[in-house]
């Protein structure tokens, strides 16, 4: 089967993720859009160009990366190290960092906006709530944070057989609970949608990711 429930206690799914990536970064990064995503606009609409930028699972560096690091100061952070080997290649003026987001520090109100296309979902779901509240406590008040999720609930996680000739590994709630997640850790909702995979042409059906804008409660 394609599609394997992800509950083998001997396997460490954070390097599975890790170790795909690394392998499969040529290809995949060849597949995405260049162009950026529409949505992309709620973020840079409210920056100057002082702001700071941290990019959560940033990959490659194309297109979201080298877009905002043309205007803005650009952090990215990846857990492959082939991944972010090309986006320095990619965005030579941004500043990129091999780390695991879950594992990683930068001091309280780093940035002025926190962007994640396509990232979260590789993550234990487990840890979403603990990740909110560390890139909440990255943000300025009134930081603005754009993040996009799988499109449900996917119960205790999957891997998938061939990711681009890999085996991944993918972990999401539903929409409803990133809400909820949100609220708890001091983000006020301005925006919901839908936006699309991000590949360029792929043979499969386009995908559905949804997307939250939220800005970081004044006073937090």
């Amino acid at each position: 089967m394609p599609f394997k429930i992800a509950d083998d206690p001997q396997t460490d799914y954070r390097e599975l993720v890790k170790n795909a990536y690394n392998r499969c970064a040529m290809n995949y990064a060849g597949q995405r859009r260049t162009t950026i995503e529409a949505e992309l606009s709620l973020i840079t609409e409210h920056l100057t160009p002082s702001s700071k930028v941290l990019d959560v699972g940033c990959g490659a560096g194309i297109p979201v990366a080298r877009h905002l690091a043309e205007t803005f100061s650009l952090t990215g952070i990846d857990i492959s190290s082939t991944m972010i080997a090309l986006a320095r290649e990619n965005v030579p003026t941004a500043r990129f960092i091999i780390a695991d987001v879950m594992e990683t520090e930068f001091p309280a109100s780093s940035f002025d906006a926190i962007v994640s296309f396509y990232a979260i979902f590789h993550i234990p779901r487990q840890e979403h709530l603990n990740l909110f509240r560390r890139l909440a406590r990255w943000l300025r008040p009134g930081g603005l944070l754009l993040f996009t999720i799988a499109n449900k609930d996917d119960g205790a996680g999957y891997t998938e057989d061939d990711f681009f000739g890999e085996t991944m590994y993918w972990s999401n709630f539903g929409p409803s609970t990133y809400e909820k997640f949100l609220t708890e850790t001091g983000f006020q909702i301005e925006q919901e949608g839908i936006v699309g995979g991000g590949y360029e042409s792929v043979d499969a059906p386009e995908e559905i990711h949804p997307f939250f804008f939220a800005v970081k409660r004044e006073g937090l």
